[in-house]
């Protein structure tokens, strides 16, 4: 309900208590729909305002709006981090979109993934709005494998408390190795050699290794290097430096902008670092983008992970904040 301040900038001198009784009934009654603000300015112009009563509206409502907090003075521009995220995360920091867009020409890795399929089943044009229908597996674009991927005793994706999914993120390169080799591993020598520059690893972070994948995202020949035998090659964590983490580190989860956790090679022999992590409770972020553009350590991640019930993995906005 509008204040009476704010009615009687609607309505100025034809303001009466019965506008605030017409209000509440038809906000009780939903059959017999509420003015919009259009329609009431509408009105108030019918019946002679000043200009002063025209714009009285988006005064005061500007003017609750900013006395909350929610709008700085000036506009943010497209190009500028908007007030909500300055007054979050404070002046100065950087936002990094570490999600790539996808659709149905979006590589998937076959043959544990199908690729996507979006039907759009109603226009602007026709109906007078858009809508995607859009079939997907879990493990579609940047997605999360939730610790029930590899363990029914787990928390599904819905389970994951939403303090997890906010956590310091530490960074671990590899992609001097990766130029080389298309198998090479995250190594528990990798984990030490960052700790001995950064200290212990925190305790709720998110581990990510960048190793360079996310620049191939348009060449799925050069993201999977696909042998003769139809067996592919990208790099992955190393069993040692899983088994590391998920047992002397509290870490809350893992990432890679690698498609699978598991190197390619190890996903068809054993792919034991899905093992270690995930029946532990930790989950796992494939397909990161940007992160080459985050430090190794100082950022945090924060999650937006699709909510279904059940879920053993799912699309994720991922940001990396500092």
């Amino acid at each position: 309900m509008c204040g009476t301040w704010v009615m009687k900038a609607v309505y100025g001198d034809t303001y009466t208590e019965d506008h605030d009784l017409i209000h509440a009934h038809k906000a009780c009654n939903p059959e017999e729909s509420v003015q919009s603000v259009g329609e009431v300015r509408r009105a108030a112009a019918a019946a002679g305002p000043s200009r002063r009563r025209m714009f009285g509206l988006a005064g005061a409502l500007g003017a609750a709006v900013t006395g909350m907090g929610l709008l700085d003075a000036k506009p943010a521009s497209a190009s500028s981090p908007v007030a909500g995220a300055k007054k979050l995360f404070g002046a100065g920091r950087r936002i990094v979109d570490m999600s790539h867009a996808w659709g149905e020409d979006f590589p998937v890795f076959r043959p544990f993934v199908e690729p996507p399929k979006f039907t759009q089943v109603a226009s602007v044009e026709k109906e007078g709005y858009n809508t995607l229908i859009i079939t997907m597996d879990e493990h579609s674009g940047t997605h999360m494998d939730g610790p029930k991927h590899f363990d029914n005793g787990q928390l599904a994706t819905d389970e994951i408390p939403a303090e997890s999914l906010i956590a310091p993120l530490v960074v671990v390169r590899i992609t001097d190795r990766t130029e080389k080799d298309l198998d090479a591993l995250l190594t528990y020598d990798d984990l030490r050699k960052w700790e001995s520059r950064h200290g212990r690893i925190p305790d709720g972070a998110v581990v990510a290794m960048d190793c360079g994948w996310s620049s191939r995202i348009n060449d799925p020949e050069r993201i999977f290097n696909r042998d003769a035998d139809g067996k592919p090659h990208f790099p992955g964590i190393g069993w040692d430096a899983a088994e590391f983490l998920a047992s002397s580190r509290n870490i809350v989860g893992v990432a890679t902008d690698s498609p699978s956790l598991d190197s390619g090679a190890n996903n068809y022999i054993d792919p034991r670092a899905h093992k270690y992590l995930l029946p532990t409770g930790h989950y796992g972020i494939e397909w990161m983008a940007n992160v080459d553009q985050l430090p190794e350590s100082g950022a945090m991640a924060v999650i937006g992970l699709m909510k279904h019930k059940g879920g053993f993995a799912g699309p994720v906005r991922m940001f990396g904040i500092y």
